[in-house]
């Protein structure tokens, strides 16, 4: 029988605003065979359940904490505009719509989190395959094994939620552990950071850089669950067969904790999103302020999604 784990990291400040949630819908509908390893920074979160594993990000990737104390003073490898003297560059090319501003899709610092949380899961946990999953993601209902792993097949390296010609959307990402091309793509991949060559890339952010090392590496051996969803750039998450089972509070919308219906491109008969107008997510909480204004800056800094 296929075996399958889940990761997932957020940053401190994120832990009430949306991951403890992600953590206890999966505690509720996921299969118990099924851990999610929740990749963390700072004190241990205190949610304890058979199905969490926490693992200090830090602790277990030296890598990713040599390239953060070098890079973050550095606005420019942050996401901002500001260059300091031996500090890194953006292509004067790259961005189309973000050129010229302070944008997500330069935050090199920010995204090195997923790259080797990533690389470690796959390297360390001993499951068949890894998904990742935002979190900032929600399952709303009994979700099976068999589901997941029929999105890839077992001669395939990756899945992921194509967008056409664009960077695919990365909050679901399924990895073929067994895959004989496994660890050289993400062997590829980290060596973009640890060589620092990552800024001569035209973008800094995670989807890119997947995007790019799998054209290289294993250009036929990735599997598009987003085709034919009719979403394109627009919530491909929810619009795809995931959005059965799962919803992404994709930018601002970790603010409502929900998805709208006006996202979808379809009719969806499952409950939640028949309610999902009158579904409070917060139990009558209201969402904390300072968070909400701090996601809405960080979306404000890119036109590209986020």
């Amino acid at each position: 029988m296929i075996s399958l784990s889940v990761i997932t990291t957020f940053p401190p400040n994120r832990w009430q605003a949306y991951a403890k949630r992600m953590l206890e819908s999966h505690i509720e509908f996921w299969p118990n065979d099924v851990k999610l390893y929740a990749y963390y920074e700072g004190d241990k979160p205190n949610l304890i359940h058979d199905k969490i594993e926490y693992v200090n990000i830090e602790d277990v990737n030296p890598e990713l904490v040599k390239f953060k104390v070098k890079h973050k003073n550095d606005p420019v490898a942050n996401g901002e505009l500001q260059e300091i003297p031996g500090g890194v560059r953006r292509d004067p090319k790259a961005g189309k719509n973000d050129r010229g501003k302070g944008s997500y899709l330069w935050d090199a610092v920010r995204f090195s989190h997923k790259t080797f949380a990533v690389d470690h899961a796959i390297k360390n946990i001993d499951t068949d395959y890894v998904l990742w999953l935002d979190a900032d993601t929600y399952t709303f209902r009994p979700i099976t094994k068999e589901f997941v792993i029929g999105l890839l097949p077992e001669n395939k390296l990756v899945n992921f939620l194509g967008r056409g010609q664009k960077y695919p959307e990365c909050g679901w990402v399924c990895y073929n552990r067994r895959h004989p091309q496994i660890n050289q793509f993400m062997d590829t991949w980290t060596d973009l950071y640890k060589n620092n060559t990552i800024f001569k890339e035209l973008e800094w952010h995670d989807s890119y850089l997947f995007w790019q090392i799998l054209k290289r590496v294993a250009p036929d051996q990735g599997v598009d669950i987003g085709k034919g969803a009719g979403a394109k750039g627009h919530h491909i998450f929810i619009n795809s067969v995931l959005g059965d089972y799962v919803d992404h509070m994709k930018g601002k919308r970790k603010i409502k904790g929900k998805s709208s219906r006006s996202d979808l491109r379809g009719e969806r008969n499952q409950e939640y999103w028949k309610n999902v107008e009158n579904y409070d997510p917060f139990g009558g909480i209201k969402f904390d302020p300072k968070q909400a204004e701090d996601i809405i800056n960080k979306v404000a800094k890119g036109k590209q999604g986020n």
